[in-house]
């Protein structure tokens, strides 16, 4: 266990210094703080946009973040070829991939809180008169974190068979699949005519089942469309994290099955 957290800090710390990742972080910064600085609607529209917006950049840019960090991860120590320094030491392969992941997570958690923080504080300062912190909006940054968890766990497991530019598309592939969940769902039904072809209703409900459901941590929805009540949202919020976790699990589980059977 030792082994995967030294190899976790380490990427962490590598991570941190790499410039393009600061320069998503400090336009996503940037664009809440402008957002701000020029929103202009009446106090009701005022905050749900404020807030749907907030989370989207948040989102938007964190996904980012995810993907350019987890689509380098394993390629990265190839081509330096530090990665045979790492594992001639006493270093299982599966402890490699793990503590790369673990470290490329915290590094998404340290930028989606800093965004988060400022987007909080912001909100409460500047629109909630009473200077209240928001519950939902806490809840919509930590949905964003697993959500991002999803697609970081996503892209590792893609690089260890494919090349960074394959994997840039294929995951953002994904992720846009994944999103629309809800319409894969439909496409996986009974239409109303009656007129989809079994084949390709199976199609669909096979890609709704393996694919994952990105849209389920997208909270902005409701506080968009606040008509739509979630009945209980800690077992929503926990249920969805679960899923993350779970999720992400077997995606790592998949990388280091390939990994161990592929020559480096």
């Amino acid at each position: 266990m030792s082994t995967i957290w030294t190899l976790a800090s380490g990427t962490f710390g590598e991570a941190m210094r790499r410039k393009i990742l600061n320069v998503f972080l400090f336009v996503a910064i940037a664009m809440i703080v402008l957002f701000f600085a020029f929103a202009s609607f009446s106090p009701t529209s005022d905050m749900i946009i404020t807030m749907a917006t907030g989370l989207g950049i948040i989102s938007m840019a964190g996904v980012f973040i995810s993907v350019i960090l987890g689509i380098n991860l394993i390629p990265n120590e190839i081509d330096k070829r530090t990665i045979y320094t790492i594992l001639s030491k006493p270093v299982k392969r599966h402890e490699f991939l793990i503590g790369k992941f673990l470290g490329g997570l915290a590094t998404v958690f340290v930028n989606i809180l800093l965004m988060g923080v400022l987007f909080v504080i912001g909100v409460a300062l500047f629109k909630d008169p009473h200077h209240h912190i928001r519950l939902d909006i806490l809840e919509g940054v930590l949905m964003i974190f697993f959500q991002l968890m999803l697609v970081n766990a996503l892209a590792v497991m893609f690089s260890v068979f494919t090349s960074p530019f394959v994997n840039f598309f294929l995951t953002f592939a994904v992720y846009i699949m994944g999103s629309m969940s809800s319409i894969t769902e439909a496409l996986g039904g009974e239409s109303a005519n009656g007129k989809r072809s079994a084949v390709i209703q199976g199609i669909f409900k096979a890609i709704h089942f393996l694919v994952p459901n990105f849209g389920n941590f997208n909270v902005q929805n409701p506080i968009i469309h606040p008509d739509v009540v979630i009945q209980n949202m800690a077992k929503y919020i926990a249920t969805n994290i679960l899923y993350a976790i779970i999720y992400s699990l077997i995606m790592l589980l998949i990388a280091i099955l390939v990994f161990d059977r592929r020559e480096v």
